[in-house]
């Protein structure tokens, strides 16, 4: 996802930027002076222009408009797929150009003219967190996307599946303010991995949705073994549901140690159901996204 953007004028002044996640402790006129003297050396040196700088937790993606008014840079996760972020940085760049091409023609070292342009980022740069649901049949994935209102996005893969994701809002979490939420049975998933690679490869999340039972338990757990060998990136997480049926139902910290991974408890037909996997969503997000950039931050 996007941490970071930076608009540099060509003479290596800081005209804009937005941080979305991580603490803003940067010193933002430092990482431009840095990059844009990387930018200058690079073409000194016949390599031309720099594309994207990769270091260990963070990838630097690049562009410039015609006149070489600026560098327009975009801080994302190393591990996510730079196609997605070069389709932002052209709308970051078009945008930001058509606005104040005049402007910055005739710089008269003013930044305060481009703090509107805050409300365009927010609206159109922000790549939210995804999440996929996914389970065998029956384990409640439609029931907890059903919990949410809002528009349905229905999409048919190339064998007429369906794929249902929702819009979730999170009006009260830090700097993120929804979340994409998305649907696919657990086999499926796995015996066409490869149709499915450029959602394997995007989602930042996957939560294996079982409903506690042994029964399904037991393949559930042979089915995620399966799934993470091909997964790239996602953390994973167990959404442990039926805990209504507590004759059955083995216990989240039983669920957990079956499966290795962070586990919550849930029943989809609960009272407070709703508000449930709204924590359950927070907390992931939390660990995730959150604390996981927190401890890249440079």
């Amino acid at each position: 996802m996007i941490s970071k953007i930076l608009i540099i004028m060509s003479s290596g002044v800081l005209c804009y930027s937005k941080t979305f996640f991580g603490e803003d402790k940067l010193d933002n006129d430092l990482v431009s002076g840095f990059l844009t003297a990387i930018s200058s050396i690079a073409k000194e040196i016949g390599g031309g222009e720099i594309e994207s700088l990769n270091f260990r937790n963070f990838n630097f993606v690049y562009t410039q408009d015609d006149e070489k008014l600026c560098m327009f840079i975009i801080v994302t996760d190393i591990d996510d797929p730079e196609e997605e972020a070069r389709e932002k940085l052209e709308l970051l760049k078009n945008e930001f150009i058509g606005r104040y091409r005049d402007d910055l023609v005739n710089w008269v070292c003013e930044t305060k003219k481009f703090e509107p342009f805050d409300e365009f980022v927010e609206e159109n740069m922000f790549i939210a967190p995804k999440i996929l649901l996914v389970g065998e049949d029956g384990v409640g994935k439609s029931t907890i996307i059903d919990l949410f209102a809002g528009e349905t996005i229905l999409e048919l893969d190339d064998d007429m599946n369906e794929i249902i994701q929702k819009l979730i809002p999170l009006p009260d979490f830090n700097r993120i303010n929804e979340a994409i939420l998305r649907e696919m049975d657990l086999k499926e998933l796995i015996e066409n991995s490869k149709i499915y690679r450029p959602i394997l490869d995007s989602f930042d999340i996957i939560c294996i949705v079982t409903n506690s039972g042994a029964s399904n338990l037991g393949r559930t757990k042979r089915l995620y073994s399966q799934l993470e060998q091909k997964v790239k990136k996602a953390d994973f997480y167990i959404i442990a549901n039926f805990q209504d049926l507590i004759k059955t139902s083995y216990e989240p910290e039983k669920v957990e140690e079956i499966f290795d991974v962070r586990t919550f408890g849930f029943s989809a037909i609960h009272e407070s159901a709703k508000e449930k996997m709204y924590s359950i969503i927070s907390k992931i997000l939390q660990i995730s996204i959150t604390e996981k950039i927190k401890s890249k931050q440079i």
